[in-house]
């Protein structure tokens, strides 16, 4: 069992988590095109699959949407994302349009929502940030020049949760993640390629669709394995920042828990300098790596976000 596999383990055994039920929006899909759970990390590192690189039937028909392939072989057309919603500003001018960031523990997604979007528009028009939302849209990815890549979601349908649902989402999204990277880094140690590896995953249990993707992928990837470290790593810090791992002593639980409400009493639901911030932690005895780990570990965890540069603040 890998580390992160332990991880998950324990986290699921204490019997806090449950399977998120699908999204209205997901249950509509679900005939058409599955909005599948994925970390921005992974996300924003996908890429646009040309229908000329698909073998399987089902993948091959010209009918089919348009869709991406993340490093690891993930195919995506739709995703289903949770976490915490940081940034929304209007960028409309005569049709309005909302543009948003939604951070969950290995980075952020970029957001748009337009008059073809009108559910996802006015819920971002009555919504204030910071807040925790669930989006369920569609994988844009532009490419104005080469070398130049932006992905975003084109949103279809959001709604407002709790921290527990994003957690649920983080723990499902990270079992999923892990089960692709396990796979992953078997087809990377078994030196098949083409056809060769397609059968040979099929034959592992892997879906036909995954097995294709991952063969896509070997194929594209300059640094595979690169990527698939990277990505262990950020969930890793998630689940730790998410307080899915044992606590450790007692006295850094104490020091987190005295972080956090210093940061409180500071005014963090409104905004607090970080230099100032760490300053006064420091002059009351809490060390100053103490603060800055107990800080990083909010800000992954999406309890806390940064405004803007210095400036830290308290989600809710």
């Amino acid at each position: 069992m890998t580390l992160l596999s332990g991880q998950l383990s324990c986290y699921k055994g204490s019997g806090r988590t449950k399977k998120i039920p699908a999204s209205k929006e997901e249950l509509t899909l679900l005939k058409r095109e599955v909005a599948k759970r994925v970390f921005a990390k992974e996300f924003e590192a996908c890429r646009e699959l040309e229908k000329s690189a698909r073998q399987a039937s089902e993948l091959a028909d010209s009918k089919s949407p348009n869709l991406l392939i993340s490093p690891l072989g993930l195919i995506l057309n739709r995703v289903f994302v949770v976490g915490v919603l940081t940034e929304l500003d209007s960028i409309g001018t005569q049709n309005e349009m909302w543009k948003a960031r939604i951070v969950d523990p290995t980075g952020a997604f970029t957001v748009y929502a337009g008059q073809y979007q009108p559910d996802a528009s006015i819920f971002f028009s009555m919504v204030r940030v910071p807040i925790f939302i669930a989006l369920t849209g569609k994988a844009r990815i532009y490419e104005p020049e080469p070398g130049s890549v932006f992905i975003s979601i084109r949103a279809e349908e959001a709604n407002v949760v709790d921290e527990e649902i994003r957690n649920r989402w983080v723990v499902d999204t990270a079992e999923q993640s892990v089960d692709r990277l396990e796979a992953f880094s078997e087809a990377l140690e078994v030196g098949y390629r083409g056809e060769a590896l397609r059968e040979y995953l099929l034959e592992r249990g892997v879906s036909e669709e995954f097995a294709e993707g991952i063969s896509i992928a070997l194929e594209r990837e300059r640094f595979p394995r690169e990527f698939a470290r990277q990505l262990r790593a950020s969930i890793r810090e998630g689940l730790k920042a998410l307080d899915f791992e044992a606590e450790g002593t007692a006295e850094a639980a104490d020091q987190k828990e005295f972080v956090l409400e210093l940061l409180r009493e500071m005014g963090g639901n409104k905004g607090v300098d970080y230099a100032a911030f760490v300053d006064s932690a420091v002059a009351k005895g809490v060390p100053e790596e103490v603060v800055e780990e107990v800080v990083r570990s909010l800000l992954a965890g999406g309890q806390c976000y940064e405004p803007r540069i210095g400036i830290i603040r308290l989600v809710g």
